[in-house]
């Protein structure tokens, strides 16, 4: 469920970490050895000469302070910030409460909007009359462009979770031949510390 390119996920993951790792271990080795850090100490000082200079260099005029170093600079952060959020919002477009759009029309019933409060209740309701079931949640994503559902379960204790997920798994197929549109679903079966308190609890429907 993810719209960028796995090889390039790696590689920003690969660089950024090595670049944390070199920064950490020259820091290390910086506190730990003198002669690494009066190298460290050096290298500032003069990183930041350079920047000064470069800065009085390059002003636009001696009536003001803006330069065109500081531009640069404020431009390069833009460029990163803009990717940064262009990258975020191919990884998912949040919350939807919308199932199944259909806006093209086709068909005698035209144009379909299925809200996720309607498939909430027809899944959440079916769920709740199964004893082995505690409790269930559904909500639906955005997610490259399309609308995908999250059927969230939580079992009573030794339930087995294939015949948890084949009960979800029917529940989807059967909205799907009520609206006529099959939805993309994400399934998950979870257990923690309600479900073992509840395990020898009786219910009473």
């Amino acid at each position: 469920m993810n719209a960028t390119n796995r090889g390039m996920n790696r590689a920003v993951l690969f660089i950024t970490g090595l670049v944390l790792l070199a920064a950490g271990g020259a820091a290390a080795l910086a506190s730990a050895w003198p002669v690494a850090a009066t190298v460290w100490q050096d290298g500032t000082r003069t990183a930041l000469s350079w920047m000064k200079d470069a800065e009085g260099a390059s002003r636009i005029s001696e009536a003001t302070t803006v330069s065109g170093f500081t531009i640069g600079v404020l431009a390069v952060l833009l460029v990163i910030i803009v990717a940064a959020i262009a990258m975020i919002a191919r990884l998912g477009g949040g919350r939807s409460s919308v199932v199944i759009r259909d806006e093209t029309g086709d068909g005698v019933q035209g144009p379909v909007v299925i809200r996720q409060g309607f498939a909430s209740d027809a899944i959440t309701r079916s769920l709740a009359s199964r004893s082995e079931i505690l409790t269930s949640r559904v909500s639906a994503s955005r997610v490259r462009g399309a609308d995908v559902l999250h059927v969230s379960v939580t079992p009573r204790q030794n339930t087995s979770p294939v015949k948890v997920a084949e009960t979800a798994i029917r529940l989807v197929d059967n909205l799907a031949t009520l609206t006529g549109r099959e939805t993309p679903t994400l399934i998950s079966i979870h257990s923690g510390v309600r479900s073992r308190l509840a395990a020898d609890q009786p219910r009473v429907n």
